[in-house]
């Protein structure tokens, strides 16, 4: 009987063995199933993308805002030192004479006093003794989103052809005048206490005024523009077009930290931003072509062309006198931006 079971146990096993193996359909995804795939996931790629870039740009801009509150708090310490703002010392035309501007003057005060202790005020900004200090990029100066490079560099306007050699640049500048011009043409209000004065209506940090003072702000520091951006300098751009890569063919006078040309005259701009005293504030134009106009300018002769001016889409920052920051729009029309710029005329600014 032993033997009769094994032999059963044997002939079972040598069945079991004999079995087909399991035939069943591969695993896998089909080339429509892949398709489906990639499809979706393109979509959510879309969907996602929009998202990620508006948090770098809003990332960018929370970074732009400290530094424009860094300068405007940079402002009150030398106020405070020295019971006067910090203004750019110029003569018009050209001259042998040095031209400093208020930035130089500013660098103490946001921790690049080593700079400042470099800089020969006897010296115009752009002379070769002065090269090394004002060609250095500072940081809190720049705006991320401005795409041009950070330790871009200015030059000196009356050369020609023009070399970017010298002044490493700025996205931030005071605004020191709102154009007279712009009152002749009834686009801002008249807002010098001599009526019929053909003068620029001046801002806070007033160009060639050493005794320009907070005192003087008497429409209220809360209420008044100290610096503006005005980015991409000195390249020129329009509605957010580059006009030229080449700062020959086109540019604007102004970008230098060291150059009182930097300072900001508001003189509005047409809505493409090619012709000056238009209606638009900000944004159109980040300054008028000097290289189209010839330098000396005909009208500004060596001050500077920049404007209010930004990468951030819809909005320009802005620091005020009270060391505030904030964004104004680019559809603020250009009496009520005149009416925060200038510091003493006594007018109701709707509400930005």
């Amino acid at each position: 009987m032993r033997t009769q079971t094994s032999l059963m146990f044997l002939g079972s096993t040598t069945v079991n063995c004999a079995k087909k193996p399991n035939m069943s359909k591969p695993t896998g995804f089909t080339l429509v199933e892949l398709l489906v795939t990639i499809a979706i996931i393109g979509v959510l790629v879309s969907l996602l993308l929009p998202a990620v870039q508006a948090a770098r740009e809003a990332a960018r801009r929370a970074q732009c805002v400290n530094g424009l509150r860094q300068i405007a708090l940079a402002v009150h310490n030398h106020h405070d030192a020295r019971h006067v703002v910090p203004v750019s010392a110029r003569t018009v035309g050209l001259t042998t004479q040095p031209r400093i501007a208020a930035m130089t003057q500013l660098l103490p005060y946001f921790e690049e006093g080593n700079l400042r202790d470099r800089f020969d005020l006897s010296l115009n900004w752009g002379h070769l003794n002065n090269r090394v200090v004002v060609n250095t990029p500072i940081a809190v100066l720049n705006c991320p989103s401005d795409p041009e490079a950070a330790d871009r560099l200015d030059g000196l306007p009356e050369l020609n052809p023009f070399v970017a050699e010298i002044g490493a640049a700025t996205d931030y500048s005071p605004t020191v005048w709102v154009d007279k011009r712009l009152v002749s043409a009834g686009l801002v209000d008249r807002t010098n206490s001599v009526e019929g004065a053909a003068t620029d209506e001046p801002g806070i940090m007033e160009y060639n005024n050493p005794k320009a003072s907070f005192k003087l702000v008497t429409d209220g520091l809360s209420k008044t523009i100290l610096f503006a951006e005005s980015s991409g300098r000195p390249f020129l751009y329009r509605q957010g077009q580059k006009i030229d890569t080449e700062l020959a063919v086109a540019r604007v006078n102004g970008g230098g930290w060291c150059r009182p040309a930097s300072d900001v005259i508001v003189s509005g701009f047409s809505v493409d931003g090619v012709v000056e005293t238009g209606p638009c504030a900000i944004n159109c134009a980040n300054g008028s072509d000097i290289v189209a106009a010839g330098y000396p300018h005909p009208y500004y002769v060596t001050y500077g062309t920049g404007a209010p001016y930004a990468f951030h889409p819809g909005v320009v920052n802005h620091a005020f006198g009270d060391g505030s920051v904030r964004s104004l729009s680019d559809s603020l029309e250009i009496r009520e931006y005149a009416r925060l710029v200038t510091r003493a005329g006594g007018e109701v600014a709707a509400s930005e």
